[in-house]
C-alpha cells in the first residue's frame, strides 16, 4: 500500500511526502488527517477495505480532515499505525449472525434484524454500522439506515434524525457524504425521510425527541411492509452517545418503536450489564456486547437549569417569536418581519423551526 502526503512547508510551497507499507493478513492501518492536510492513498497489491467497502487495485484515493482504517483479511502492500489487535474479527461474526437471521427471515416472509447500536460516545458506533451496511450491501441487502444522533446528522445536518435506504456502496472517500435536497443528485442518490430536531443532544428536549423517533419508526415500519427487499435486509440503527438515566429511558422508547430485536453495546460494561438485566425476560431481544474501536468522552449535563427551576414552555408547544438578532426588521403595522437566512428567496411557511444550532459563515 502506497500513500503520499501533501502539506504546506515551511516556503508556503506544497511538499509531498511518498512512503509505502505492507500489511499482514488480518491487520488494521490507522490514521488521521487535519484539516488543511491531504493523504492520497493507493493499494498496490492485495485486498483491503474501508468500514466495509474494498478498495481497488491501482485506484488513488484522497482524505482530509478525518480517521481512517483500513482493514486486510488476506494482506496488503500498504500508515502511521498498524494494529494487529483490532475488533474486525468480532465485527464479522456480527455481520455473520445478521446474514442468517435474513436468510431466516426470507424463508418464513417476515422481517430480518431491527438492529440498534448503543454506547458512550466515541466508541465507533457510527463507524461499526457503515461496516455492518456494507456488508449486507456486498450480499445483495438493502438494509435501512436509522440515524437516532442528532449531533452529527450523518446523512443530513446536525440537529436532525432521519431514515435512508442503502442501495449502493458507501463511498470510500465521502463516507455517507450528503444528501440530495429534492432529488437524487451525481455527488448523492440518497433519498433519506429527515425530521428536524433542532438539538445536539436528545436530553434537550426528550418529548420532543420522542414523538419525531416515533414518527419516524412509523415510516420506517411502512416502507418495510411496501419493500420486499428492504423488509428481509432489516433495519441498523446509529444512537447518540447519552448513556444516564435520560439516555437509558430514550433507549428503551426506540428498542420498542422500531420493534429492535438486536442490541449491539459497544465498548461499555456496565451499559451491556443493565441492557442485559432490562432485556433478560423480553423474548425477542437479544443483547451483544462487542468491543469498542476508540476513546470515552465525558458528557455534559443533561440541563442548564438551575435546581429547583421547572421548565415554563412545554417541549413540543407553538410560542409566539420575539424579534432578536436574526430579526433585521419589524413592521407591526402590515404584519411583516424581515429575518436574515443564509439562504435566499421567500420562505416556504409562516411557521418557524426552532433550534439551538447556530448558522457560522466560513
Amino acid at each position: 500500500m502506497h500513500s503520499s502526503t501533501k502539506g504546506q512547508a515551511n516556503s508556503s510551497q506544497q511538499k509531498e511526502v511518498s512512503k509505502e507499507w505492507k500489511l499482514e493478513p488480518e491487520h488494521e492501518f490507522r490514521f488521521e488527517i487535519d484539516f488543511g492536510t491531504t493523504v492520497k492513498l493507493k493499494l498496490i497489491s492485495g485486498t483491503a477495505e474501508i468500514f466495509g467497502t474494498e478498495i481497488g487495485i491501482g485506484h488513488e484515493y484522497e482524505f482530509s480532515g478525518r480517521k481512517v482504517a483500513i482493514f486486510t483479511w488476506h494482506g496488503a502492500c500498504s500508515v502511521e499505525y498498524v494494529a494487529n489487535e483490532t475488533p474486525m474479527t468480532s465485527y464479522l461474526n456480527m455481520h455473520i449472525a445478521l446474514e442468517q437471521c435474513r436468510e431466516e427471515a426470507k424463508s418464513k416472509s417476515d422481517k430480518g434484524p431491527r438492529v440498534m447500536i448503543v454506547g458512550p460516545e466515541d466508541v465507533g458506533k457510527t463507524s461499526l454500522c457503515k461496516l455492518l451496511l456494507s456488508y449486507a450491501l456486498r450480499h445483495g441487502r438493502q438494509p435501512i439506515f436509522v440515524n437516532l444522533d442528532s449531533n452529527e446528522g450523518s446523512i443530513t445536518m446536525p440537529g436532525t434524525l432521519s431514515a435512508t435506504p442503502i442501495n449502493h456502496i458507501i463511498d470510500v472517500e465521502e463516507g455517507f457524504g450528503s444528501s440530495a435536497t429534492t432529488a437524487p443528485s451525481f455527488s448523492s442518490s440518497y433519498m433519506p425521510m429527515v425530521f428536524y430536531y433542532g438539538y445536539s443532544d436528545p436530553s434537550d428536549n426528550v418529548k420532543l425527541y420522542k414523538v419525531l423517533t416515533k414518527k419516524l419508526a412509523y415510516n420506517v415500519s411502512r416502507r418495510l411492509v411496501e419493500d420486499e427487499i428492504a423488509k428481509v435486509s432489516g433495519v441498523v440503527i446509529d444512537t447518540s452517545g447519552l448513556i444516564d438515566g435520560t439516555g437509558y429511558e430514550i433507549i428503551q422508547h426506540c428498542v420498542e418503536v422500531f420493534d429492535v430485536n438486536i442490541i449491539i453495546v459497544l465498548g461499555h460494561e456496565r451499559l451491556y450489564s443493565d441492557m442485559a438485566r432490562l432485556y433478560k425476560e423480553r423474548p425477542g431481544v437479544n443483547v451483544v456486547k462487542l468491543s469498542k474501536s476508540g476513546g470515552v468522552r465525558s458528557l455534559a449535563p443533561s440541563s442548564a437549569l438551575p435546581i429547583g427551576i421547572d421548565r415554563k414552555v412545554s417541549e413540543t408547544q407553538l410560542v409566539k417569536v420575539e424579534p432578536d438578532d436574526d430579526t433585521s426588521s419589524v413592521d407591526t403595522g402590515k404584519q411583516k418581519m424581515t429575518i436574515l437566512s443564509p439562504s435566499p428567496g421567500r420562505l416556504p411557511k409562516q411557521y418557524l423551526i426552532m433550534g439551538s444550532y447556530k448558522w457560522m459563515e466560513t
